[in-house]
């Protein structure tokens, strides 16, 4: 009687799969180099960690990215407000994009129902990618999908379009060919839940504002009196004599500009030994910078700023 009640259920879960994922899908990232001297642990850096947790449901997703166990960034998708949250552990702040202004310009696609691999039990179809992003080789089960039309308007990653090709599979596999490297992202454990909107709740404690690519308008800087452009050209020339001779570098300083115009949260996109971040958010504050805020649908409205810096030519 047990085994029959268990093989019932197990009927019951497959089947609940097969019509419509809601859970979550952890996913490990594996590089494989070009050339033995590739540094692969900076690429695994630059993906934010091996380790990456996708949780599904009509209208949500969230990825989640990980280092050593430790949270280092998600973002979250709300079909509602058509945004995409970016959250760094380490930033003060969440910023948004709007998903329907796409990212990358996509070429094509080949479906090759016959090319089929295992991935996690699952049997999973071949589709091929060209972008400009680069190629990708993505496998899917029909096993595992969602419903596509919960998404309408996603174009950020080509994402509605990729999903509606499919049928709504979501991928288990994606093989990205790079010039000096692949990397491998595949599914190691899924696991169906039953999720709801308030599982993607974003951290109440942080502030939200616009990414620089959510904007209609860009933040544009107020033109500078002579006292601050005699002064910033005196402090880079302070940078570039730190510099070994014809050599260049670039700080990023990164900000808040509020719609009121005030400004908050600075800081570098980089932390480089040579110092020159630190010179250049110097730099950024002496200079007493002042900015015109950023605008969405004719409304001014709080976002992140990148500044560059430049020491050298």
């Amino acid at each position: 009687m047990k085994r029959k009640l268990l093989f019932i259920f197990c009927l019951i879960t497959l089947n609940a799969i097969a019509q419509n994922f809601s859970g979550r899908v952890v996913y490990e990232l594996t590089v494989i180099p070009k050339a033995k001297n590739l540094n692969t642990d900076s690429i695994i850096q630059l993906n934010r960690g091996k380790i990456s947790e996708y949780l599904i449901t009509d209208n949500y997703y969230k990825s989640t990215s990980f280092q050593n166990d430790k949270e280092l960034y998600s973002y979250t998708y709300d079909n509602i407000s058509k945004r995409m949250y970016d959250n760094y552990a380490d930033k003060g702040y969440i910023t948004y994009r709007d998903s329907r202004k796409a990212n990358f310009e996509y070429y094509g696609s080949e479906i090759f129902r016959d090319s089929t691999i295992t991935v996690n039990g699952l049997e999973c179809f071949m589709v091929k990618y060209d972008s400009d992003y680069g190629k990708s080789t993505t496998y899917y089960s029909d096993k595992i999908r969602v419903n596509y039309e919960t998404f309408r308007d996603h174009q950020v990653g080509n994402w509605y379009n990729k999903l509606k090709e499919v049928d709504g599979c979501i991928s288990l596999k994606t093989i990205t060919e790079f010039e000096t490297h692949y990397e491998i992202r595949e599914a190691i454990e899924i696991t169906p839940l039953n999720l709801k909107p308030s599982d993607f709740d974003l951290n109440t404690k942080k502030i939200i504002v616009a990414s620089p690519y959510a904007l209609d308008k860009m933040v544009e800087m107020e033109p500078l009196d002579q006292h601050q452009i005699k002064l910033y050209r005196k402090l880079v020339q302070k940078g570039v004599e730190k510099l070994p001779p014809e050599e260049n570098y670039t700080s990023y300083i990164t900000f808040i500009v509020f719609k009121d115009g005030h400004i908050d949260y600075t800081d570098t996109l980089h932390k480089s030994e040579n110092g020159l971040d630190q010179l250049g958010i110097d730099i950024f504050k002496q200079c007493n910078f002042r900015f015109e805020p950023g605008v969405i649908n004719g409304v001014k409205v709080s976002s992140l700023v990148y500044l560059p810096i430049k020491f050298g030519q």
